[in-house]
Formats: C-alpha cells, structure tokens, sequence
C-alpha cells in the first residue's frame, strides 16, 4: 500500500487500526473470555513499518523484525517498593503534577499529550517498560509539587514497580527466618502484594529501573537513581528538607544589599504574604522555617556561564533550604530581593511584609519568573534510601555515559542558540550610526558617528529619568512610569476572610471544614 500522499492524520488514524488488529489476533482474551487479573500491554521491541512493501523495496532493505508485545499479569508478578531521584528541565512542561490518571483512558491521555507534564510522561514511561498497572494502584507519592516552567534537579518520588524477585511459601519464610543472614531480610510483604510473601532479588541482580525508563523518557527528563525504601516511606512526608535555587543575573542589581535582605527571612515565620492563596485548600497555619539562606556566585566549575568582566555576565544563585514551602513562596521572595536590589524597596520592606499584625493581607506584586528556580535536592535520612546511581561495572557504567552525553548535548544544544544572540548583540553594538546632536551643537558641521552601544546608553539614561524597571528574573523586565511602594500598594482582604468566604460561597458550614493546619499535610505544596 502507498503511503506517500497520506495525511498525519489518516496515518495515526492506520496505525491505530492496524494495532488493534495485531493485539486481538495475539490476545485471544479480546475475542472472548477475559482474564481475571489485569494485564498490562507493552512494547518490548519497536513496531514494524506496518503494510505491504513493493518488490523493490523488499529488495532494497532487509527484512526488519515483527512486531513483538509482551504481557505482564500483575496479580502473578511480586513487586518492590522504590525511590526514584529524577531531573527534569520545566519550561516545556505544564508543571510536575499530571492531570489525573493519564493511564486510564486515552482522552486522558490526548489531554496530557495536548498539556503535557513531568508525571505523564514519566508514567507513561513506566507503563511501557511494564513497571506499573496504573497509575492508581502503585502507591505514588511526590516529594514537591513544581509549576509550570520549574525545573528540578532532585525530584523524589516513590512508588511499587514490578520486581525480578519472587513469591515464596509460607514454609520457606520459615526456613530462610531460621537460616537468618542477609536473605531473611530480603523478605517482605504488603497490600501490593496481597500481603503474600515476597523473596526480594540483591540490588545487582534487580532491575535495571535508571536504564530501562530512560530508553523510554525524553532527553529534558533523565531518571537519575533509584533506591529501595521500606513499605513505610512516602516521599512527601520522609523528606527532611527541601534545597531551592534561584538563577539570576548581576546586570541591575546590588548584591551586597540583596545578601543583606536575605538574611531576614531566616528562621520561622509567618508567610502568608509571600505566597499565593488558594482558598480552596483552606489553610490558616502560614508559619514556614528557613533553615538556610544564601546568595552566591554561580560555581566556577559550571562551565561558559558568561563574561565576568560584565554585569551581563556575572551570574548568582539564591540558595534556599527548607522543611516545608507555601504555593510560590520562593518566587514571591526572591521577587521582594530583588525589589530590594534595585534600590526600589528598603531592605525593611521584609520585615514589615512578614509582620502580619500590620501587614494582614497581601499587597499586589508580580512575582519572579518561574524559569531560572531549580528544585535542587530532597534530603532524607541516610536510614531510609540508599541511592543506586551504578550497580556494577561494565553495561551500568556505560549507561551513567549515555546519561552525561544526553544532558550535555541538550546543554550543547541551548548554547548555540545563547551564543547566537551574543554574537547578534555583538554585531549591533559596534555598528557605527549617526551620533546623538546635542541641542547647543551646529547641525550645519559634518555629522559625527558613534557606536550603537553609546547611542543606546544616552537613550537607557533619559528614559530611566521618566521611568523605572522592575526586574523580575529569566530575563523579563516591567517598565513603569510610577513605582509604587509596596506598604502603598491596595492589598488583599485578610486570610481568614477570603477562606470564610469561600466556604459561603461553596455553601460549607464552617463548624464542618477539615482542619489543614498540620504541618505534614501541606509540606508538599509548590515552593513556586
């Protein structure tokens, strides 16, 4: 069949066809008795090209491998809980959290494709490589939700993926109990597994979990170590402390006063003006603790960051640690330092700002782009995950390379497109047009020249005298005319009368409202 005046979508349209026909021919159940246990359908070699080829293609090219699907049944199969540290780059992604089960139908699923997230694509990673059912039956739990543009380093999250171990007797629990050692507490046994007894594998002859879903998950998402973790782990509340970064460039700010700035949100205090209200959710505790708190210069050993001799090219990190953050408390806090920086609000501003007997209710401000913030660690005790980067020489090693050729050819790939500019910046700026008339100079004299960069440095001059920039991070600037400071500025009605009205609006008795104010319940919300 000629393929070539084909339309995208009458092929999509083909495949799909021709893919069920191919899986009721190898599933008998399809056609009629169904099986008792659920099965999960995946991919264990790429697809053959599917129709007829004519003879001189078949001459031309070998003949490729048939098209092989393998089933798991996972009421047969034991499974493990895990960790998985993981990286992603956000900003072409509508945040970590998928918009719901994106396994359970393929509306959810086009819905993901359309709007796609860190989580879809990595579950429909797992799904592929057989790990998981679904999405609902693995025991998922995430350490810290990330917005749309944020990136991680360090994202966490656990889970129950299907093992290489085995199910064993009552009898030979007994035996192995009795023979103690190292195998006895390879034994475990859980809901997931129908509290049947589970013989788990040593970690070199596991899964290879890193290798196998990074086959299968884009280069901006890279699975960076796995570890066991007991049944009693969740990712979101065994996390210790939470390590944000906040990338930004020198050009327009004072460092020495932002350091200075910073230092005041140490310790434990009342958030609620640095972060976003979600009514919904209720909360009334606001009170977060900041461990750590530092600004520094972008590590010499991360490579090309720019040109230190210009402010341009002077970069530093906003260092942030924390038990637990609201819903874009970074982003509210660094966009208040950099306020600060640019000598638009006195350092005081924060004080004042985390003062709530006199500041109950947030004054209106932009917060700072979601692009330059990094999650960058989850930390948790040494005695609950053991992170598995390699487990042995040889093939594992050669997949740590891979990892590292993968991340660098995307960085490769970034800065050609930084270095493009540079080089159009460059061009421009040294390109000779005619020199600024100053109103007392003669017109009728020759015309002088001057460099663009200087006529563009006169022009930056008069326009700051009638307006004024706010910096906000990610290369994004607002010109006002007016600067309002911040204790001006209209704020919004108090915390406890926005959550009250929401509760009238959804016609909810506040005597019948869930109490949110634990501490754990919320400790997973976007530091954003």
């Amino acid at each position: 069949m000629d393929y070539e005046g084909w339309t995208k979508e009458a092929l999509v349209a083909r495949l799909r066809d021709l893919d069920k026909l191919v899986g009721n021919q190898k599933r008998p159940d399809l056609l009629g008795e169904a099986r008792s246990e659920p099965v999960l359908e995946t991919m264990a070699t790429m697809s053959d090209t599917t129709g007829a080829a004519t003879e001189g293609e078949a001459e031309a090219t070998p003949r490729k491998r048939k098209m092989r699907k393998t089933y798991f049944d996972f009421g047969k199969l034991p499974k493990r809980k895990i960790a998985l540290k993981f990286s992603y780059l956000g900003w072409p992604y509508y945040g970590l959290a998928r918009q719901g089960n994106v396994l359970e139908s393929a509306e959810k699923q086009k819905l993901d494709e359309k709007f796609p997230t860190v989580e879809g694509v990595l579950f429909r990673a797992m799904a592929s490589c057989g790990l998981i059912m679904s999405e609902s039956t693995c025991g998922y739990s995430r350490c810290g939700r990330t917005d749309r543009g944020v990136s991680s380093f360090g994202q966490v999250v656990s889970l129950y993926v299907r093992s290489s171990g085995s199910f064993i007797t009552e009898e030979e629990v007994v035996a192995i109990e009795e023979e103690g050692g190292e195998k006895s507490k390879m034994v475990t046994r859980d809901i997931f597994n129908d509290n049947k007894p589970v013989l788990l594998p040593p970690i070199e002859s596991e899964l290879p979990y890193a290798s196998m879903l990074n086959k299968h998950l884009p280069p901006e998402i890279r699975i960076l170590a796995w570890s066991p973790v007991s049944v009693d782990f969740n990712a979101r509340f065994s996390c210790t402390s939470r390590f944000y970064k906040y990338y930004f460039s020198e050009q327009g700010l004072n460092i020495e006063v932002m350091q200075m700035a910073a230092r005041r949100f140490l310790g434990t205090h009342d958030f609620r003006n640095f972060c976003r209200l979600d009514p919904a959710k209720q909360i009334t505790n606001f009170e977060r603790s900041i461990k750590e708190i530092a600004i520094v210069p972008v590590s010499s050993q991360v490579p090309y960051v720019g040109d230190a001799s210009s402010p341009e090219g002077r970069w530093w990190q906003l260092e942030l640690r924390g038990t637990a953050f609201l819903w874009h408390q970074v982003r509210c806090m660094v966009a208040m330092l950099f306020a600060v920086g640019q000598g638009l609000e006195d350092a005081d501003i924060i004080d004042k700002m985390l003062d709530v007997t006199t500041m109950n209710g947030k004054p209106e401000y932009e917060m700072a782009c979601d692009t330059p913030l990094v999650l960058a660690n989850c930390a948790f005790n040494e005695s609950d995950v053991q992170w598995i980067y390699t487990r042995s020489a040889g093939r594992e090693l050669q997949s740590m390379s891979t990892l590292d050729r993968t991340i660098l050819r995307t960085w490769r790939q970034l800065s050609t497109r930084s270095v493009l500019c540079s080089g159009l910046l460059h061009n421009l700026r040294v390109t000779e047009v005619p020199a600024l008339v100053e109103p007392d100079e003669d017109e009728s004299l020759e015309p002088k020249t001057d460099l663009w960069f200087n006529c563009l440095a006169h022009i930056e001059e008069a326009e700051q005298r009638v307006q004024k920039s706010s910096i906000l991070g990610g290369g994004i600037v607002r010109n006002v005319k007016r600067y309002v400071p911040i204790v001006k500025r209209r704020r919004a009605a108090p915390v406890e009368q926005r959550n009250q009205e929401w509760l009238e609006r959804k016609g909810v008795d506040k005597r019948v409202k869930c109490d949110q104010t634990d501490q754990g319940q919320i400790s997973g919300l976007s530091a954003l």
